[in-house]
């Protein structure tokens, strides 16, 4: 495994399109095969050997069988209990799979041949990715599979498949793993992808050794529990009886469940160990991340599920090697209306243990605090607050904005630099009339870097003065400077589609002296690239904002050729995930400052104002 930094992440909420050539430059030193523990993860050696036997028989009767015939036919066999399979391989056909509704527009129509859903929806299987419980591609010949030549580390069923596993732990909210099953020509192996890399199990030949493949088949369609497949064993789906006394229970205390939408899932989330206390989430995801090989970054709003208190969850994964965000939000001396303020949060561990939820723990092996490995992290953090691009007005989002900004100036004070400024960490205030300055805030960080005097408060034993008056609780406050006090991890950090233009050229640079096997130095952050990315936060919510407020019933015909164009430019200057693409797009001569210029139906006179005069102090 290559102890690489986790770098710069790329976000669902920015629409990415899917890019092979950034998860080839992603998969760098992050791919194990022949490893003898998929299948060990999988229990393949526990499935009965009666039921092997059976199934080995009865297909020297059938023959040989095309693959979604083989499906069917071995989830279809019963077990001396009578028990067929729970879960089955569906072919995926014309469907398209999505994660949320009301992005589907512009949502990675990739999607494996074939997904695992419950029997009871295989008939209608649906079409979003939090209802598969794992997947197979399958290629023609054996020269596709990940084996055939090991000169070449990320092939193209590689990266195909890890574009899959990314998608599948996104539309599954709180997924830990994705497990895929991988035919090509007449052999197959199983792949598990994480937060590290991927691990794939041996080749086999699926009818020499058919009865490796039905041992296969079985654990993932009847044998392996949820978690097996990956679900995170903290998190539970709020159902049944349990759902409507939830519901009762917020009416009964005034509380509207307008925020919940009919259909989707309602979870239960806890830190797991020995902690007792539980949060339910409220209506969908704020910010859903699409990135796999880094934080995996969800934002949820939920309550305590006793006192009914109203957080935002961020639910994430941060390298062994750098400081918990728990940790960070606590060096912050005092209070700001522009930054959130820490709840409560730690490391997640297994239920009823002391073992962190870690890509080690999971792998079982390694030491978590190490940077090849990641650890599962979440905090809670208030106040609750509404996304950027779902600004009742253009006004309510540039205050929103301007109080954040501030609070990032409050942190720049105390020596924190924020480094990963986007759409997912800056809120609008949820009040219909805030007080100046509470407008927005500043949230997440994880990323940050802490230089500057630790303070260290003390209480000293009862002293006497020289006049003779004893002092009791004196406290003090010695400090000292420290250049460092975090663990850092990555010197260049951020989420691409809003990061400045210097640090993008500098990791564009990185990446292409990587291919050539050369080194090349990083441009340090500071202060001046996350004002920088707080622009490209503002341009990126002015135009989304403006795609979710029409309202097409209304447009003329004129209006609605105007807002395919604008769909059209929002995800050509928004949906790219690699330094040089999006470098290519910020240079454009028309660019992302013009939007608002060329769509002037859908933008105030000072919007576009604005927007050319800071076309004109970043161009």
């Amino acid at each position: 495994m290559s102890g690489k930094t986790a770098g710069p992440e790329t976000g669902y909420g920015a629409h990415t399109q899917s890019s092979h050539d950034a998860i080839k430059d992603e998969l760098a030193g992050k791919i194990e095969r022949d490893d003898a523990s998929v299948f060990a993860h999988l229990g393949v050696d526990n499935v009965d050997r009666g039921f092997v036997t059976e199934a080995m028989t009865r297909f020297e009767q059938n023959g040989t069988l095309q693959s979604n015939r083989l499906f069917e036919f071995i989830e279809s066999l019963q077990d001396q209990f009578g028990n067929t399979a729970r879960i089955r391989f569906s072919q995926s056909s014309d469907v398209r799979l999505i994660i949320e509704k009301s992005d589907s527009w512009d949502y990675p129509s990739n999607k494996p041949d074939y997904s695992a859903v419950s029997e009871q929806s295989f008939q209608r299987p649906g079409d979003r990715w939090r209802d598969r419980h794992s997947w197979c591609e399958i290629k023609v010949r054996v020269s596709d599979g990940p084996y055939s030549d090991r000169n070449v580390d990320a092939k193209e069923i590689i990266v195909q498949t890890v574009d899959y596993a990314r998608l599948h732990m996104s539309g599954r909210p709180f997924q830990l793993f994705s497990v895929g099953l991988l035919i090509y020509g007449d052999q197959f192996c199983v792949g598990i992808y994480d937060r590290a890399g991927v691990r794939f199990s041996p080749s086999y030949h699926i009818w020499d050794d058919l009865d490796t493949f039905i041992r296969v088949v079985r654990c993932i369609t009847t044998n392996m529990t949820p978690e097996q497949l990956g679900q995170d064993p903290t998190v539970t789906t709020v159902t049944g009886i349990e759902h409507d006394q939830w519901f009762a229970k917020l009416q009964a205390n005034g509380i509207s469940i307008e925020e919940y939408i009919p259909g989707e899932p309602v979870y239960e989330v806890s830190l797991g160990g020995t902690d007792s206390r539980r949060w339910v989430t409220v209506g969908t995801p704020i910010w859903i991340s699409l990135s796999l090989f880094d934080r995996g970054t969800l934002v949820w709003l939920v309550r305590n599920k006793t006192s009914l208190d109203l957080r935002v969850l961020k639910n994430a994964w941060h390298s062994g090697a750098r400081t918990p965000e728990s940790e960070i939000y606590q060096l912050i001396e005092g209070e700001h209306p522009g930054v959130a303020r820490f709840d409560n949060g730690a490391d997640v561990k297994f239920p009823g243990t002391g073992d962190i939820i870690s890509t080690a723990s999971l792998r079982g092996r390694g030491d978590a605090n190490s940077a090849e490995h990641s650890v599962l992290h979440r905090v809670f953090i208030y106040p609750e607050g509404r996304s950027l691009f779902k600004a009742r007005s253009e006004l309510e989002l540039l205050k929103g904005m301007r109080a954040a900004l501030r609070g990032h100036e409050f942190l720049c004070s105390q020596y924190i630099l924020h480094r990963d400024i986007s759409v997912g960490n800056i809120m609008l205030s949820v009040e219909d009339d805030p007080p100046e300055g509470a407008e927005g805030f500043l949230m997440d960080l994880e990323l940050a870097l802490c230089t500057g005097p630790r303070v260290e408060y003390k209480t000293l034993a009862p002293v006497r003065t020289p006049i003779g008056q004893v002092l009791s609780d004196v406290q003090v406050k010695p400090s000292r400077w420290d250049t460092q006090l975090t663990k850092r991890g990555a010197p260049m950090t951020g989420t691409l589609q809003f990061m400045a233009v210097d640090l993008l050229m500098s990791l564009d640079d990185q990446l292409k002296a990587a291919r050539r096997e050369a080194s090349e130095g990083l441009v340090e952050q500071a202060a001046h690239h996350d004002i920088e990315s707080f622009i490209w936060v503002l341009l990126y919510s002015l135009f989304r904002r403006a795609l979710l407020e029409a309202d097409h019933r209304t447009m003329t015909a004129q209006e609605k050729t105007w807002m395919r164009g604008l769909q059209t430019e929002f995800k050509q200057y928004f949906g790219q995930n690699s330094p040089h693409s999006i470098l290519g797009q910020r240079s454009d001569i028309r660019g992302p400052w013009y939007v608002a210029h060329h769509f002037p139906s859908f933008f105030s006179d000072p919007i576009r104002k604005l927007v050319r005069n800071l076309a004109s102090q970043f161009t």
